[in-house]
């Protein structure tokens, strides 16, 4: 928490510049006694069926460099996916195919019963993996199956996500389930089971002969159950029937990719363009306009403009995509709040621009005022947004990219920086060419209401300095875009594994 609140800090850093410048090994217990755990399974006595067997190295979640080395001498877990079993894995894309799952659960209708098995490598002491049958794809109200190794005791358990999107573990965790194998070798956990078809978890059955979506999860387990999976998971990309021998893919998490590209172009990019302009190139471009208007003021409103409109459709999208609020506490991760109010301050914004005062107005400075702190504001909890983003599971994009948007804060606060320290030289009483005025002047009472623009109007050249302003803007352009296109690939080609 106190790594994000440097992060709020430092942004909120970022405004006053603005405004002045414009995720462990528990050993066996030493009195354990397995003939009093009903459910311990002798590790050294399964059932000898030919097993698959892998070699690793290491056991780390987040290690997804090292395949599952299958011996020749026994089948691998993945033969028959696509022909006489379905399987789905993790992480999505060709893992099947080149048999390097990190984590993987097959199914198959054998009889009467729905048989299944669970594999993950590189799997620790004390962890699990685990499939979730969801009627969206989204955790809540899910029946869960779970395989576990805890103290060096494999199992298989059943349990259920609530509403809360909480895993609890039923009361008879073996209702329904029957287990047929259990195996951890060299941090290869295994589990194969057969599910009887009908299921009933409190007020809702659950039929495996219906389509299901499939939530696949590993992460750390103890007595008391399964914990949270951290990034370690994945849904299947279309509803599934657990009778079909296909490989199936994973979601690619298109809302939330899309969510994300589109506050990273409207804050990063266009939002931060259109406020450069609006602040420091009154006095460029004078002479042409547009339909009437001002070319800056014609710049800055479509970039505003494509702001409002892609902050209100990523607002709309993650919405839809959670099905509500988040289930984050603020505490934890304060983005969905943050969000929250950016989005509506950015969604005033017009109307209050709709309703301001003629130029000339005596009050026009307050509404000036308005304007500039609601977008102000707006812009750096944006971008605040965007830093809280990098470590919320849901978005599954890796750490350094803050040093992305560390590196763009940096440009944006020298481009108002460079604009401010020219202009005040250019406005100096000693500069050969003194500019008309400051940026910032119509934030005070008018004696002689805008009068820049006024003594401006009958000329048809640019103010001095106008040239250097267009090469600044160029840079600072240039510079911003190719960050926000940095991290919009980096949200694009998502899920990425959590660092740490």
């Amino acid at each position: 928490m106190s790594c994000r609140l440097v992060k709020v800090l430092f942004l909120l850093a970022v405004f006053q510049i603005h405004r002045c410048t414009g995720y462990g090994y528990t050993d066996v217990p030493k009195n354990y006694n397995p003939a009093g755990d009903p459910y311990y399974v002798n590790m050294q006595t399964t059932t000898p069926r030919p097993k698959p067997i892998a070699s690793t190295s290491q056991h780390s979640f987040t290690d997804t460099t090292h395949v599952a080395k299958v011996s020749s001498q026994f089948p691998s877990v993945y033969d028959g996916c696509g022909q006489r079993k379905g399987c789905f894995g993790f992480p999505g894309g060709v893992c099947i195919e080149e048999k390097s799952c990190s984590a993987l659960v097959t199914y198959a209708l054998n009889g009467q019963h729905y048989e299944f098995e669970l594999w993950a490598i590189n799997a620790p002491a004390n962890s699990f993996v685990a499939v979730g049958l969801s009627e969206d794809h989204s955790m809540g109200d899910d029946s869960v199956t779970e395989c576990t190794v805890v103290n060096n005791r494999i199992n298989a358990f059943m349990s259920h996500n609530d509403n809360t999107k909480t895993n609890v573990r039923l009361k008879d965790p073996r209702n329904g389930l029957n287990v047929m194998e259990t195996t951890y070798t060299d941090g290869n956990l295994y589990c194969r089971f057969q599910r009887q078809k009908l299921l009933a978890i409190g007020q809702k059955m659950f039929d495996l002969s219906q389509m299901y979506y499939l939530l696949l999860a590993r992460g750390p387990a103890s007595d008391e159950g399964i914990s949270y999976h951290d990034r370690q998971k994945t849904v299947s990309a279309r509803l599934v029937k657990l009778s079909e021998t296909t490989a199936v893919g994973a979601n690619k998490g298109t809302l939330v990719k899309l969510h994300g590209t589109f506050m990273v172009t409207a804050w990063m990019l266009a939002a931060s363009c259109g406020i450069l302009l609006a602040r420091y190139y009154k006095l460029t471009w004078v002479g042409q306009q547009f339909m009437g208007k001002d070319l800056w003021f014609v710049y800055h409103r479509i970039l505003l403009v494509i702001t409002w409109t892609l902050t209100v459709i990523a607002f709309i999208i993650i919405f839809v995509e959670l099905g509500g609020w988040t289930s984050i506490p603020v505490t934890t991760n304060p983005h969905a709040v943050i969000g929250v109010i950016t989005t509506v301050l950015a969604f005033i914004q017009p109307f209050m621009a709709y309703f301001r005062p003629h130029p000339n107005g005596r009050r026009r400075y307050i509404f000036n005022w308005a304007h500039w702190l609601v977008g102000k504001s707006a812009h750096t909890l944006g971008i605040v947004c965007i830093f809280l983003a990098v470590d919320l599971d849901k978005a599954a994009i890796p750490y350094w990219v803050t040093w992305l948007l560390v590196t763009y804060t940096v440009i944006h606060v020298l481009g108002h920086l460079i604009l401010t320290v020219a202009q005040y030289c250019h406005h100096a009483p000693w500069s050969q060419k003194p500019t008309a005025g400051m940026a910032m002047r119509d934030m005070f009472p008018p004696r002689e209401s805008y009068q820049d623009s006024a003594a401006l109007a009958t000329r048809k050249t640019d103010d001095h300095g106008s040239a250097f302003r267009r090469i600044v803007l160029f840079i600072y352009v240039l510079l911003v875009a190719i960050f926000s296109i940095a991290v919009i690939a980096t949200i694009a080609n998502g899920p990425w594994e959590k660092q740490t």
